[in-house]
């Protein structure tokens, strides 16, 4: 395979790559965002927000989220129509699971019948059109923490 056709598969798996790096890690990297956007936007030719605490201005308004604290808030676009968010909320409510699955089927989101949640944690998964959500929660305290990945095909 010739060089010129790897080089938009590499350049997506780069930034993937340094964007699921800097979710990792969590708010010590948002420290420099402008910089680190700036490098990974000039690096992969994509487009990366590091939003801090707030939710992306762009993320899909069909995705519901559940009420709480929003720790930290994400957007990663390749240029083409594909796009990554990632939200972290701190949520209250000790039946999160249950609320957050009720709000997606709600807003017309279907489940393929696969993750789950148990007493300390788990994931829901839906799709809708282009958009696929997983949502990984973790029991926190009295609450739970909802880390909300949606992704967006080109159309």
């Amino acid at each position: 395979m010739s060089a010129a056709i790897c080089r938009p598969a590499r350049r997506r798996l780069i930034t993937v790559a340094l964007a699921a790096s800097l979710l990792a890690v969590g708010p010590l990297a948002l420290t420099g965002c402008s910089v680190v956007e700036g490098v990974i936007e000039t690096q992969t030719g994509g487009e990366i927000d590091l939003g801090g605490t707030t939710v992306p201005a762009d993320f899909p308004s069909d995705v519901p989220l559940a009420e709480g604290e929003v720790v930290s808030g994400t957007a990663l676009g390749t240029g083409n129509g594909e796009k990554v968010w990632n939200v972290l909320i701190n949520v209250t409510d000790p039946a999160a699971p249950e609320a957050i699955a009720t709000q997606l089927e709600d807003a017309g989101f279907i489940s393929p019948g696969t993750g789950g949640v148990t007493a300390d944690g788990g994931t829901l998964q839906y799709t809708k059109g282009v958009l696929v959500v997983n949502v990984v929660l973790a029991k926190s305290g009295e609450g739970w923490s909802a880390n909300y990945t949606v992704a967006q095909a080109a159309s």
